[in-house]
This record gives C-alpha cells, sequence and structure tokens, in this order.
C-alpha cells in the first residue's frame, strides 16, 4: 500500500533565529530539560529544536533524543528517550523494527512524540537545501509499517520566505496480526 506524506510548513521569526545563534533560547520552554545539550550549539539542532517546541505547543509531548535502534547506546542523552519508546510502544513490535533496521543508523526522524490519549507520533525535520534521503524515506516506511505509528515531514522556514510543500510516498506494508501482537 502506497501512504502519501505531505510536507507541513512551520514558520518562525527572522529574530528568533538571530537571537538563537548570540545564544539567547529563551524561547524554549523551560520544562524541555532534555534540550540542555541543544541550547550549548549555536546554529546546530535549531529547526529541530523549534519544530518540538511547535508541537509541544499544539498538546504533544516528546524528545528529539531517543534512537529507535542500537545506535548511540553510549550516549547517555538518549536514555530518556529509549524509556519513552518503551512505555509507548510495543516490545515486539520495537523489536521486530530493530530487527529490520540492524546496521541501519541513518534515516531515523528527529523527533518522537505522543499524547496521553496514546497517539504517537514521529517526525522528520527538513529546512532550507536539505532533500530526504531515501534511507530517510525507508525508515519513515519502516516505522508505519511495524510500529503502526503515524510520520510527518515538517519543512521548518524563516517566515518571509516561500516554499511550496513536497509530497511523498511511502511503501507501508501491513503486517496480518505481526507475531501476534
Amino acid at each position: 500500500m502506497i501512504y502519501t506524506i505531505q510536507e507541513k510548513v512551520i514558520t518562525y521569526p527572522e529574530q528568533v533565529l538571530k537571537e538563537w545563534q548570540k545564544g539567547n533560547k529563551d524561547w524554549l520552554p523551560i520544562d524541555l530539560t532534555e534540550l540542555v545539550d541543544c541550547k550549548s550549539y549555536f546554529n546546530k539542532y535549531f529547526h529541530e529544536c523549534y519544530a518540538l517546541t511547535h508541537y509541544l505547543d499544539n498538546g504533544w509531548y516528546g524528545t528529539a533524543f531517543y534512537a529507535l535502534g542500537n545506535s548511540a547506546t553510549s550516549n547517555s542523552l538518549y536514555d530518556a528517550g529509549r524509556v519513552l519508546l518503551s512505555q509507548y510502544i510495543c516490545p515486539v513490535k520495537l523489536s521486530l523494527l530493530k530487527g529490520i533496521r540492524t546496521g541501519l543508523t541513518a534515516g531515523e526522524p528527529e523527533l518522537f512524540l505522543f499524547k496521553p490519549d496514546g497517539s504517537l507520533l514521529f517526525v522528520k525535520v527538513q529546512k532550507a537545501g536539505k532533500h530526504l534521503s531515501e534511507a530517510e524515506l525507508i525508515c519513515l516506511s519502516n516505522i508505519k509499517s511495524v510500529l503502526e505509528c503515524e510520520v510527518e515531514i515538517v519543512y521548518v522556514m524563516e517566515g518571509s520566505k516561500t516554499y511550496k510543500p513536497k509530497i511523498y510516498d511511502i511503501k507501508v506494508v501491513q503486517f496480518p496480526n505481526p507475531l501476534g501482537v
């Protein structure tokens, strides 16, 4: 089955990026303690942090620091994200996804989000000059097929710019009751 994803566009005021580059991160919600590492960078992670803040403002909870597979196992910054994954995703499905993605570290979406009602969402964050790779599209397909979670692609850009959102088609495999789950 083909699943179509249309990019969503999130815009930010030019001044917010300028302030970020100067080290001012006051617009980040105070309760985002997992973004402490993010705050130490100037240009790095701006788009991911801005997108995460957008989703948090819209009723989602989540993190940019998680790993679906066995990558970054020695990085303690990802520990809380791994715990969140294990709380919200069926362990059998998560194990199946890890098996499918063994040896693959590229392509994972930047954000893992959840709502108290059980809704789950993985978000790939795009910015100017970047294009989705085949590995990223395959990972979104794997997540949608195996974990049966929603996936989105957001394009984060400065508000005065213009951009036509892209449309992507990914292949989704529907498993008949995978592994009894």
